[in-house]
């Protein structure tokens, strides 16, 4: 069982089975996700096992009213709204938690989005937490809640960067 590196989804790759405890995510990426990348609002990257996702991420740019935005990442006379970029799903199918299927996507998803703020600009990578689980998984990985909504959290990308250096 050697699994692929991060790749783009296409319509060869299986999600009929991904199952990672959150129906939500599982119905995102085996009804949405493959739209969203193909209309160019998202883009999925995947890792799969013999063609079988068991894992994926999907980044996408967005727009924040500086009002949201923490104070630490809200600092000077940002534009209004403050561009950046969102991680609105990453998920690992309950047959491969464990073996660093997450941690290996997030790793991947933090370089790509330092890459593209380096392109385009972008202040902060956003995340929405389903639940008070994740929400606990991105405040431990440095990501401070916004001032309106406890499941939304930033990390400013300079500080990403920075981490992803180190490794």
């Amino acid at each position: 069982m050697a699994l692929s590196a991060p790749e783009p989804l296409t319509s060869a790759h299986d999600v009929s089975t991904f199952s990672c405890g959150k129906p939500a995510l599982d119905h995102w990426l085996k009804t949405r996700a493959l739209s969203n990348q193909e209309k160019g609002f998202t883009a999925v990257m995947i890792v799969h096992d013999d063609g079988r996702v068991v894992g994926y991420y999907g980044l996408a740019p967005t727009a924040v009213v500086p009002g949201a935005l923490p104070r630490a990442i809200r600092t000077g006379q940002p534009p209004d709204p403050v561009p950046c970029l969102l991680l609105g799903q990453l998920a690992t199918d309950l047959s491969w938690a464990g073996p660093g299927v997450g941690t290996g996507l997030l790793k991947h998803a933090l370089i790509r989005s330092v890459a593209a703020a380096e392109l385009v600009g972008g202040r902060a990578l956003v995340v929405r937490a389903i639940d008070e689980y994740a929400a606990g998984f991105w405040r431990r990985r440095g990501f401070l809640p916004s001032r309106d909504d406890a499941f939304t959290l930033f990390r400013s990308l300079a500080d990403i960067a920075a981490s992803v250096a180190s490794l």
